[in-house]
């Protein structure tokens, strides 16, 4: 449901369309907040680590099967004759959390923005607070409108990479609430927008400037840049 945040510039197959799919104060600026720490990374076990692992591999292939594909990708006919695959960082446990969704005390309807100006609503869900690099972290989640009562949110954000590593537009992550209200917040599941595949047939939205981590995630997708 929150795959992209992106509209076409172009018309384009329903597969294809099918693949893309006063606030209160927020702490991805790096900010010390006074209080309990945040949760830290997720402490997993040989094994876990390992299907962990494969777990994330095997995503990465059936993501590379799947844009290769002429019928479903949202790469550029260009980029498509000579791709072989996405880039991105190696696995990262230390990237990985386990945290709890802190709702909206009433979910606000906040605007955000497409390079071209577009102005897109959204539902403020709440936040996700973690704990790396010595501080604690908050980022907003959302969803789209009329999807409020969703199990799953979207966390747009930017970090020391994007525009360097990563795409300058941002990364997304599409998160799922458990039924106890937990997230497993791993970023290494990181994605790229279409906009970074293809940006003459793409318009993504962007992150708020609020959901800037001051840290380099070196973790998930990094930019495509059209260099395949």
């Amino acid at each position: 449901m929150f795959r992209q945040q992106c509209k076409s510039r172009r018309r384009i197959p329903a597969a294809v369309v099918i693949l893309g799919v006063g606030a209160g104060l927020f702490l991805g600026c790096g900010q010390e907040e006074p209080g309990p720490q945040a949760p830290g990374a997720v402490l997993m076990n040989q094994q876990e680590y390992e299907d962990w692992e494969i777990a994330l591999v095997e995503m990465r292939i059936e993501k590379n099967d799947r844009f290769s594909d002429p019928a479903g990708t949202p790469l550029a006919k260009a980029a498509l004759d000579t791709f072989v695959g996405l880039n991105y960082y190696f696995p990262r446990a230390e990237l990985r959390f386990r945290t709890p969704l802190i709702p909206a005390a009433a979910p606000d309807t906040v605007i955000l923005a497409k390079p071209d100006g577009t102005q897109v609503p959204h539902i403020r869900r709440g936040s996700v607070r973690f704990h790396y690099a010595g501080r604690n972290h908050e980022l907003a989640v959302f969803s789209p409108v009329g999807a409020e009562r969703s199990d799953t949110v979207w966390l747009p954000f930017y970090d020391a990479t994007s525009g360097k590593d990563t795409y300058a537009g941002g990364r997304y992550l599409d998160l799922t609430v458990d039924p106890e209200g937990m997230i497993d917040l791993d970023f290494n599941y990181a994605y790229n927008p279409y906009c970074d595949y293809d940006p003459e047939a793409w318009i993504c939205t962007l992150p708020p400037p609020e959901n800037r981590l001051p840290f380099a995630v070196e973790a998930g997708e990094k930019t495509f840049g059209g260099s395949h």
